[in-house]
């Protein structure tokens, strides 16, 4: 009776804030996929409010929901908390001060308090977890509301179950608390849950660590340090989703690309936009052409106290880059003008040459070597 109560008392409340229109809407994407490459899918992260440098300007607010919604992402990544009056907000932080006009913990505010403030930067009014399980159903959209208290509340753990089976909405259930996790298996029944892994506990991780039944949810840390974990997680049948935040930095094409190469499920980026754009014409998985130089011949012979040439003129591989050359051992480059590289060797010993150039997007790196006994 008494979360019913709880539970009657918030849709009530849920009334009282509607989504905002997204400033600037996007047009939703048609071309997302790239024609050969694996694009695992998009999640957008805190609701996918990224701009410029600062991934969560828009953070968990109606602009990033609406614009996210726009561009036709299908699942959208945020995080609950409670008021000291068991009503259900979206907000990252346990402390109202960095992403709004307010002050104070979450979980020591009013209702009444939160709903007279606004998120910086436009963002509008502090959405409702119950406004927005009803906007995920009445779009149609997938929704992983992390469970994020900053203490341990029983009628928290309860009430959030109660709002997730009322909605009806699509919702997979997230967290980085086990206990929470275990009760919400009995409280949602049916429900998929994706466990997060704390990036402090450590850069390794077992699939024993992950709950049973649950999704991995990793930082890409994790990934980028430990790549044979992918593998872990699929001979365990563990579904693989992976981030960067904030620590572990790279939510962006270098390492969308790095995370799409170990082909988890999805990959949460703050910007959804910017992620369908790379998806659409990334060509990561195509192996690099190869680079080559005519005009990089090396010497078949190499004769002692004698000055041969390298390089006549600068030369350049087909790829436009510019071949540098390395002498080590009993001889020494020599360089001259318009990018002319002799060779001076010594009467004996061992001289090799290199004939290098960097790899390019689409070329690998060039090298050409040889070794030679001086006579």
């Amino acid at each position: 009776m008494r979360i019913a109560m709880i539970a009657a008392m918030v849709v009530a409340a849920a009334g009282l804030t509607t989504p905002a229109t997204a400033v600037g809407a996007a047009e939703p994407q048609s071309n997302v996929q790239a024609a050969a490459c694996y694009i695992p899918q998009l999640i957008a992260h805190r609701g996918g409010g990224g701009v410029g440098k600062d991934p969560y300007y828009y953070e968990n607010s109606w602009v990033a929901f609406q614009r996210s919604v726009d561009l036709g992402v299908q699942v959208l990544e945020t995080d609950v908390r409670f008021t000291v009056d068991n009503v259900g907000i979206i907000m990252h932080d346990d402390a109202l001060d960095r992403t709004t006009n307010g002050t104070g913990l979450v979980s020591e505010r009013t209702y009444d308090y939160i709903k007279t403030l606004q998120l910086d930067d436009g963002g509008g009014q502090i959405p409702l977890f119950a406004d927005l399980l009803k906007f995920a159903k009445d779009n149609n959209v997938s929704v992983w509301p992390e469970y994020k208290p900053e203490k341990p509340n029983q009628t928290w753990v309860e009430l959030y179950a109660q709002l997730v089976r009322d909605s009806g909405a699509q919702v997979v259930v997230p967290s980085f608390l086990k206990p929470e996790l275990e009760q919400f298996k009995t409280l949602l029944p049916g429900y998929q849950q994706i466990w997060f892994q704390d990036p402090l506990s450590g850069l390794k991780v077992k699939a024993s660590d992950v709950p049973e039944g649950a999704w991995a949810g990793l930082i890409n840390v994790l990934l980028t340090n430990d790549p044979g974990i992918a593998d872990v997680m699929k001979d365990a049948g563990i579904t693989l989703y992976a981030w960067y935040n904030l620590v572990t930095k790279g939510d962006d094409p270098a390492g969308w690309e790095a995370m799409a190469k170990l082909k988890p499920a999805g990959i949460i980026t703050d910007y959804p936009e910017q992620y369908q754009q790379w998806a659409a014409s990334t060509t990561y998985c195509k192996a690099p052409k190869k680079q080559k130089a005519k005009c990089a011949k090396l010497p078949k012979k190499l004769p002692a106290d004698a000055t041969v040439v390298l390089l006549k003129k600068t030369c350049k591989t087909n790829a436009g880059k510019k071949v540098a050359v390395k002498v080590s051992g009993k001889g020494k480059a020599v360089k001259g003008k318009k990018g002319r590289v002799s060779v001076k060797t010594r009467s004996s010993g061992k001289v090799k040459i290199t004939y290098k150039a960097k790899k390019t997007s689409k070329y690998k790196a060039f090298k050409k070597a040889k070794s030679y006994r001086l006579k």
